[in-house]
């Protein structure tokens, strides 16, 4: 029996991911689909030479509860070459709060899975997955149950019977991210716990080690309604775990399309729009924006010149992906007792507010039209009609 467990764990794929209605040009499927497909399949090839004993994959292997035929077809191709290479070897596949059907009347495309050997998917209850060949037991609590060990006060156990105790969860750890879109907060107390061996974390898109033991994997690529405020490195997780001993816990990355958010710029520090435009162009300049996805905040600018100013930077960076052009006001501002502005009273920049909103309904837009393209358009607009930010 081996003295040392190899583990390859990789969460948040999400495939089938859909933005910005751009298409390949070879294939004629949306462009951020093929991305988030070959940042997975980067990183399953790396998982296949790398050879583990044990596969993780902690939730959302698909952005969507129904994915489409195109991704759902290459995830069992990539999927059954890697077990094929692995002759067989345990890969756990646990539902994501994205991929998990909210009713038993749904269809899960799971079991699919479970036709290459090897490949366990838990989807529902909680479920104790025993590898006596690897002399290891996997607890998984996928979505669907993860609420649980809030709202029934439970708390998963290793099993002593076993050399190896390993805790798989999907669900965002409470107190430790400020993420505004979870319906709930797994509680830490129920999770992290130092007898696991080791514990492998779902749903939240930065890789993370949140403990000696416990780590989020992060996600492969950039897929959530806010792709710039995550960590710049995507990619999964390298582990060895020897009994008695901190497991080692290692990222490996993976090759995305270029994230880039540039500097924040102040237009009533300008002497006109022109500069304005120019000090963008400059910052842009500094990176490499060609095929990139690109942000660009400009603060303070009239709402008369919103929509030239959005046009102007749009064009003269049209070797980019896409640009994005967010306009706001300076936060705002209350007096303190001695008169002095003080950072209270901020307000919620439309902005945050029309994001929020499409998040919470986002379940109810068509399967073609992803959330970040509808946010994107939203954003777009609001610059170009100059609604933004009351002072």
């Amino acid at each position: 029996m081996a003295e040392v467990l190899t583990v390859a764990h990789i969460s948040d794929t999400h495939l089938g991911y859909r933005s910005l209605s751009k298409e390949d040009p070879r294939t004629g499927v949306n462009q951020r689909e093929v991305d988030v497909y070959h940042a997975f399949a980067h990183a399953m090839k790396a998982i296949q030479e790398a050879s583990p004993d044990l596969v993780l994959i902690t939730g959302d292997l698909f952005d969507k509860k129904v994915p489409s035929i195109w991704s759902l077809r290459r995830a069992f191709r990539v999927l059954r070459t890697v077990q094929e290479s692995r002759g067989g070897k345990p890969l756990i596949l646990l539902g994501g709060n994205h991929d998990t059907p909210r009713t038993r009347e749904s269809s899960a495309v799971f079991p699919l899975f479970e036709e290459i050997p090897g490949i366990k998917a838990v989807y529902g209850m909680p479920e104790q997955v025993q590898l006596p060949e690897l002399n290891a037991s996997v607890m998984c609590v996928p979505a669907a149950s993860a609420a649980r060990l809030a709202d029934e006060n439970l708390k998963p156990e290793p099993d002593e019977r076993f050399r190896f105790n390993i805790l798989a969860v999907h669900g965002v750890l409470q107190g430790l991210f400020t993420h505004e879109y979870t319906p709930f907060f797994l509680p830490m107390s129920r999770v992290l716990d130092e007898r696991w061996d080791y514990i492998a974390l779902g749903d939240y898109h930065d890789f993370r080690k949140v403990s000696r033991n416990a780590a989020y994997a992060g996600a492969t690529e950039f897929t959530t309604t806010n792709i710039w405020s995550e960590n710049r490195e995507k990619g999964w997780v390298w582990v060895e775990i020897e009994k008695g001993k901190p497991p080692l816990i290692r990222h490996r990355t993976v090759t995305t399309r270029k994230v880039l958010s540039l500097p924040d710029v102040d237009a009533s520090q300008c002497a006109s729009a022109e500069e304005a435009i120019e000090t963008v162009l400059a910052e842009a300049q500094q990176d490499e924006v060609t095929g990139a996805l690109v942000r660009v905040r400009i603060l303070n600018l009239p709402y008369t010149e919103r929509a030239r100013v959005h046009r102007a930077i749009v064009e003269k960076m049209a070797d980019a992906f896409h640009v994005q052009v967010d306009f706001r006001a300076a936060p705002l501002t209350a007096p303190s007792a001695s008169g002095q502005q003080t950072g209270t009273g901020i307000a919620q920049p439309i902005e945050e507010r029309w994001r929020q909103f499409v998040e919470e309904h986002k379940e109810e837009l068509p399967a073609e039209i992803g959330a970040e393209e509808v946010i994107s358009r939203g954003l777009q607009a609001l610059g170009a009609v100059g609604e933004v930010t009351s002072p």
